[in-house]
């Protein structure tokens, strides 16, 4: 059966990660998990997560020339505790819809576990009359990310949402 999470689902299996692990470094939470992580040119894939039936092993595959690779990593640890008992193989027969809600889950599930509300919350003081761009600087993520946690922390004027819709995955 194929489970579709809601935001707050997502959130809270993010923050149950971090709690588990005392963490939100995906290094560290790939560690502790023993899933490999190999960094190789992936050409015009940013990344995917595989099982290795014979070792029992999960492996991460990130593409070297990635500009953002924690956020691969977050991504595809998205994919290992939302989806890891999905057959892709048989997936192939769902529609688009089902593979693109999948790939915006685990887009959730990074944002969240890369970007906690704490985090936000602590340094909202000091960010006050940023642009999101400053903000993503900032943090060093990607605009798309800040946006999203911006508006589901409902800290987005009603003008910022009108443009962030425009740019929404």
């Amino acid at each position: 059966m194929i489970l579709i999470y809601t935001s707050k689902n997502i959130k809270h299996k993010a923050e149950s990660v971090i709690h588990e692990h005392g963490t939100n470094n995906v290094y560290q939470i790939c560690e502790n998990l023993r899933i490999v992580l190999l960094k190789e040119d992936l050409g015009c894939i940013n990344g995917f997560l595989q099982y290795y039936k014979e070792r029992e092993t999960y492996l991460i595959h990130v593409n070297k020339n990635s500009v953002h690779p924690d956020l691969i990593i977050a991504h595809e640890l998205g994919h290992y505790y939302l989806h890891k008992n999905l057959n892709s193989f048989q997936m192939e027969n769902c529609s688009l819809v089902l593979g693109n809600k999948l790939e915006i889950q685990a887009n959730a599930f990074a944002t969240e576990l890369l970007l906690p509300d704490h985090i936000i919350s602590n340094e909202l003081p000091n960010l006050q009359n940023w642009t999101l761009k400053q903000i993503a600087s900032f943090f060093q993520l990607p605009l798309f990310v800040v946006e999203y946690k911006m508006e589901h922390m409902n800290l987005l004027s009603h003008q910022g949402q009108q443009e962030f819709r425009k740019f929404a995955w």
